[in-house]
């Protein structure tokens, strides 16, 4: 899953500069208080909320119909809420998250991770494919950078 959603993403990210490969200048001691900050926010309770409590633990149990309207509503409010929370508690960071690249790679990470969800009826997969993408994308592809530079 976590293969698909990079090969997705990465041209996307890629071709708008949204993702720009350089390392990130932390010190050990930053990166891991860093790492730790992004498994709880946004990876573990992001998933928590758009995973765990919007989608039924087995999908299975719904009709594929009904699965498809639920998992697309709770995506298109996972998606949503990354300008709503810029607007509302980050205001710096509002253009990054109305982007087009940036909600297309919301997108896709929230695909990825509703699509892990449901096959492994676990929140687990998920958490960790959106905490390592956040880490990959603050430490390695430019957005430390991209960040510091909007504040």
């Amino acid at each position: 899953m976590y293969g698909l959603f990079l090969v997705c993403a990465l041209p996307v990210g890629l071709l708008s500069h949204l993702l720009r490969p350089s390392v990130a200048h932390l010190t050990p001691a930053e990166m891991i208080g860093a790492g730790l900050l992004l498994f709880v926010q946004p990876a573990l309770v992001e998933e928590v909320v758009f995973r765990g409590l919007l989608l039924p633990r087995n999908g299975a149990s719904l009709p594929r119909g009904r699965l498809g309207l639920v998992a697309g509503a709770a995506l298109a409010v996972y998606v949503a809420s990354h300008p709503i929370n810029a607007r509302l508690f980050r205001p710096q960071v509002l253009g990054l998250f109305e982007s087009t690249p940036y909600l297309v790679l919301a997108t896709l990470l929230g695909l990825a991770c509703t699509a892990a969800y449901l096959i492994s009826r676990s929140i687990w997969p998920s958490v960790a494919i959106h905490w390592l993408t956040v880490v990959i994308w603050i430490w390695l592809l430019g957005g430390r950078n991209l960040l510091d530079a909007i504040r």
